[in-house]
């Protein structure tokens, strides 16, 4: 019950906490008062100072009020209690009102006294408990002036009754200014913690720009750096800017191990800090390049949707003229030179639209080997197949996840253009054009799909740029299709690498065996 009644009065753990050092040091007073006190009483041997009314009283009352304050000091400093605190003040209150009454009357030094523990009451735990202090101070000054001595003179009851109206106002007082000081320190406490973080934030962001930041003070000692700045210079926290940095005052291009950095001071403010920004001129170039390649990109689609319909209607008109019956066959040598050059620019068309409008992938698990022997059937029904042998090696149990038609591109345009070269190779050495489609599981869990040819295989300088877009070694190649080959594996998860072998070449595609779980 006592515990219940006192919780009352406190208030929550979080604002004992937060006045944490002024307990400790409210403790270290009173305990300081006391001994004080005790010392004082222990010189004055005639009691005219303290205790003058009732010396024995004061005397026990003082050494009660020492214990007292020394158990406080010891609770404070381990830690903040709701209810030990509470008692602590109602029962120093009390004694004071005693040791006031055992000395004289509220003229004495005590009243003051007094009024100190009303108003750090009031400020460690404002609210109920403040006004429930002031309440209780006011009782007691009346208990101990008037009901214990019987006295109830007129003028004396006045002095108390004021003196208890003013330890309501100084609690009221008090209350406000504490709240003002707590709504000024939970601003302080919220704005501190944003700033934190937002400067967590801030570094985070550039810690991660691909360009260097330094920042540095007026006498050029570093106070911030990221790991693209370190990896140009040894630099140190707190350590001094490099002497190439030091002196450059404006824009310019430094020349440091083959590379070329943009270099751009910007100041931060009147007391010299700076921000030193490094950009790679290469990496800007290459961004740069990347843009133009994007808009020509969309300009060259627009291109090619333009151009088809003119380009039908021109193969249409050399087929229509081609059988007109007085031509001639060098004329008509003519109209089928036409014709081939009007399909060659519609196969590069053709490529052109589909890169720029290609369709998501519909993933979908495919049982591989079946799948294979639907396309060999098929394949093997092209006119330029017909003399040429294409095998296949695949268990029945590898499972990929691919887009079929996707797939069926892929592999058409892999096999189309080894068929090619092995029927070059095989007409000038008097061999057979094969291809081979070999199927296994890697030690990753993935399958390698092995596109494999005997069409000599490709030059080594020219192997680096296989699958850069409008690259070809052909006459009437678009340039397109290797490229279309990687776009449209890595748009299912998978990827495709030229491995040369003796006397051909082998296309290998690393394919998924389960759908992603995004999809």
């Amino acid at each position: 019950m006592p515990g219940r009644w006192l919780g009352r009065f406190s208030l929550s753990s979080e604002m004992i906490v937060r006045g944490n050092r002024l307990l400790r040091l409210y403790s270290y007073y009173s305990l300081f008062l006391a001994l004080l006190l005790t010392v004082i009483d222990s010189l004055d041997q005639d009691n005219a100072i303290l205790g003058r009314h009732l010396p024995e009283v004061f005397l026990i009352t003082v050494s009660i009020y020492v214990m007292v304050a020394s158990i406080f000091v010891v609770i404070a400093n381990r830690g903040p209690n709701i209810e030990t605190a509470t008692v602590y003040v109602f029962i120093e209150t009390a004694l004071l009102a005693l040791l006031m009454h055992s000395s004289g009357s509220l003229a004495g030094g005590f009243s003051s006294l007094i009024l100190i523990a009303v108003v750090i009451a009031n400020l460690l735990v404002p609210g109920l408990f403040g006004y429930a202090v002031a309440a209780w101070t006011t009782l007691a000054v009346m208990f101990f002036q008037h009901v214990w001595p019987q006295n109830y003179d007129a003028t004396t009851v006045v002095e108390s009754g004021i003196y208890g109206f003013l330890c309501f106002l100084l609690a009221g007082v008090t209350q406000a200014l504490s709240m003002r000081l707590n709504s000024a320190l939970d601003l302080a406490t919220h704005q501190a913690h944003r700033i934190r973080r937002l400067q967590k934030l801030s570094q985070k962001a550039l810690l991660s720009l691909p360009d260097g930041i330094i920042a540095c003070d007026a006498h050029h000692q570093v106070l911030f750096f990221n790991d693209a700045a370190a990896q140009w210079w040894p630099l140190l926290q707190d350590g001094p800017l490099p002497s190439a940095l030091q002196q450059i005052e404006q824009q310019t291009q430094l020349d440091i191990r083959g590379r070329t950095l943009n270099f751009r001071k910007i100041p931060l403010s009147d007391t010299g800090d700076a921000l030193l920004v490094l950009e790679d001129a290469s990496r800007i170039a290459a961004e740069a390049q990347q843009v133009k390649l994007a808009s020509l990109g969309r300009l060259t689609a627009s291109i090619a949707h333009e151009v088809r319909n003119p380009l039908s209607a021109m193969r249409q008109a050399a087929q229509l003229l081609a059988e007109t019956p007085y031509l001639q066959a060098s004329e008509i040598k003519l109209t089928d030179i036409i014709e081939q050059h009007c399909m060659r620019i519609n196969r590069t068309v053709e490529d052109i639209l589909q890169l720029s409008r290609r369709r998501s992938p519909a993933i979908e698990q495919l049982r591989l080997k079946p799948w294979l022997e639907h396309f060999q059937r098929h394949f093997l029904e092209l006119p330029d197949a017909q003399h040429c042998e294409l095998t296949l090696s695949c268990g029945h149990e590898i499972l990929i996840a691919f887009d079929p038609d996707q797939l069926q591109q892929i592999l058409h345009n892999l096999c189309g253009n080894g068929l090619r070269y092995a029927i070059q190779q095989a007409q000038a050495h008097d061999q057979i054009a094969s291809l081979k489609l070999l199927a296994t599981t890697g030690h990753d869990n993935k399958v390698h799909l092995d596109v494999i040819d005997n069409g000599g295989g490709v030059a080594e300088e020219q192997r680096k740029h296989l699958f850069e877009p409008f690259h070809t070694t052909e006459h009437n190649g678009t340039g397109l299709g290797l490229y279309l080959c990687r776009e449209l594996c890595e748009a299912n998860h998978a990827s495709i690498q030229y491995h040369p072998i003796d006397g051909g070449s082998c296309f290998r595609l690393t394919l998924q065996t389960n759908k992603p779980s995004y999809l």
